[in-house]
């Protein structure tokens, strides 16, 4: 279903850096974090805060959320952060971003997670 769309980066998207996306958090308080991972990935370890739209049921999950609602999209690489954007913004949402190089990059950052 998501095929190709996990490899293109779509226009409008903004790339955020482990470091980059906890400034937002820290600075922007109607952010909400999406992680569009598996049950199982999302369970060993999250964003504190972050809401659960595994890619597949990300626009059902956010299709009530007004539309200029920013929201930082994470997966584990940042593929399917990308795939689930292309939905998001072809919805009509306006301010998307993704963590550019998904948890795995946050992990090594050595940033805060949850369970």
């Amino acid at each position: 279903m998501f095929g190709l769309r996990l490899l293109l980066h779509p226009k409008g998207l903004k790339d955020l850096h482990p470091e980059e996306l906890l400034q937002v958090m820290q600075a922007q308080s109607g952010l909400k974090i999406v992680d569009v991972r598996r049950p199982q990935e999302y369970a060993r370890g999250h964003i504190a805060g972050a809401v659960p739209a595994p890619l597949g049921t990300t626009s059902q999950r956010l299709g009530d959320w007004p539309r200029d609602t920013p929201i930082a999209l994470i997966c584990l690489s940042g593929h399917r952060s990308q795939a689930a954007a292309t939905e998001l913004l072809r919805m009509g949402f306006s301010d998307v971003s993704h963590l550019a190089g998904g948890m795995l990059a946050w992990h090594r950052k050595g940033l805060p997670m949850t369970r």
